[in-house]
């Protein structure tokens, strides 16, 4: 487990000041880790080792009879799993109306499928209908907030969004509640790590999607050179071919590395203030002014790459090496980057909620969500993924969007943890940026 020294790092990393004065399990993860490379163990294995050896030793003066009632027992177990499977995927209707983020689903050889689904599909005998929608997390929330303010089906089952928008859908009351047990995979498989989030902390409406970081993306034939710096992208060389992410948690959060390295600002994200904000909004307003900052976008900038309209721009880390060209490259800014976690969450009035239900659980089971990380480069909530991944493909322990190493995770920050009003303030401010 060593290789996960520096996704421990990351996940820490995420934790906001809110959610480290409520006591999550950070310092039991680090012992847990610890606990794991120091024996190859899970932490119970030395606790019941002594009823193990007890338990050995009555087994082994009747054999013969064990033997025979383990096997009644298994066909028995066998045949009642069987049936519940059945009985529960006959309950199950569809289709399944899942709207989410491009390049953020797995997909065949081809490009025209996805396993992912097709299994769904088969095992659930249901139809899926995935939509990449997703943008931003605010025009997507522009989209769906009318119909959840009437009490309306937006007509999507599942959606994902970042922990900021999916907050605010929690406690608007606009989300249906999970029942735990229709995810029973998502139960025992969710990472320590991603639970109590104030939100949310009894993991009643969400569950992690996967996560991620932003950085620098850039087409090397374009630029002509490496870039590896957020200044970078303020080279006059690059005048009207670069975009940032629309949006303050994003752009704000990863412009403050910049000004911090430089010493015009003094605190990193979560800890932002309005000041701060300010600050940075004044950086980039000559350059929004100039057109040097071409557009604000969502996940657009895969087709502006492809274009040629974008040379160099801030993205999210799995996109440029699952869906953009050969010459794109993704890199971790010297300055530091920013993580997130996306999070699906069944909308107010899903129409198939039980099928949403059983997509969740779907993802949650180990090969699965391998399958998935292995394609789409994000890092996932499971646990076992690590490993299962490894089967799937031996160098993917070596892969910086799977597995940052300890130098990219130590300068890692989240979003800005801001109250309802410095919120409302800073949107302002990222509004007036990009012409909203």
């Amino acid at each position: 487990m060593a290789e996960m020294d520096g996704l421990e790092k990351l996940v820490a990393a995420q934790i906001s000041r809110r959610r480290m004065l409520q006591g999550t399990a950070v310092a039991g993860i680090s012992a847990f880790l610890a606990a794991c490379a120091q024996s190859g163990a899970s932490p119970t294995g030395a606790a019941t080792s002594a009823a193990a050896t007890e338990a050995s030793t009555e087994a082994a003066t009747s054999a013969a009879a064990t033997d025979a009632a383990t096997e009644a027992a298994t066909t028995a177990a066998a045949t009642e799993a069987a049936s519940e499977s059945a009985t529960a995927a006959a309950e199950i209707e569809g289709p399944l109306n899942f709207a989410n983020w491009p390049a953020y689903i797995d997909l065949n050889e081809e490009e025209t499928e996805s396993p992912t689904l097709v299994a769904f599909e088969e095992q659930y005998g249901i139809e899926v209908n995935y939509q990449e929608e997703i943008q931003t997390n605010e025009d997507f929330y522009a989209t769906i907030a009318p119909q959840l303010q009437e009490g309306l089906d937006t007509g999507w089952d599942l959606i994902v969004h970042t922990d900021y928008m999916a907050a605010r859908l929690v406690k608007a009351g606009w989300v249906e509640p999970i029942d735990a047990a229709n995810v029973p995979n998502a139960v025992a498989n969710l990472r320590d790590e991603l639970k109590g989030y104030e939100w949310d902390p009894e993991m009643e409406f969400h569950y992690p999607w996967q996560s991620g970081a932003t950085g620098l993306g850039y087409n090397t034939e374009s630029t002509g050179r490496e870039l590896t710096k957020i200044a970078d992208l303020f080279d006059e060389a690059f005048a009207g071919k670069v975009t940032l992410l629309s949006g303050y948690q994003d752009t704000f959060s990863f412009i403050s590395l910049l000004l911090r390295d430089r010493g015009e600002i003094e605190n990193t994200p979560p800890d932002l203030t309005v000041e701060d904000a300010q600050k940075i909004h004044d950086f980039l307003k000559p350059y929004v002014d100039s057109g040097h900052i071409r557009q604000f976008t969502g996940n657009e900038y895969l087709q502006d790459f492809g274009s040629g309209n974008t040379w160099a721009a801030e993205v999210y880390s799995g996109d440029l090496a699952s869906s953009a060209g050969e010459n794109d490259v993704f890199v971790y800014p010297e300055e530091g980057s920013i993580i997130f976690t996306d999070n699906i969450l069944i909308p107010k009035g899903a129409q198939h909620k039980r099928a949403a239900e059983a997509m969740i659980d779907f993802v949650y089971d180990v090969d699965n969500a391998a399958r998935l990380a292995n394609w789409i480069y994000y890092i996932s909530p499971v646990k076992g993924v690590d490993k299962a991944i490894l089967e799937l493909d031996p160098e993917a322990g070596e892969n910086e969007l799977l597995f940052p190493p300890p130098e990219v995770t130590e300068k890692q920050y989240g979003s800005p943890d801001v109250t309802d009003e410095e919120d409302a303030q800073f949107q302002e401010l990222a509004d007036d940026l990009e012409g909203a």
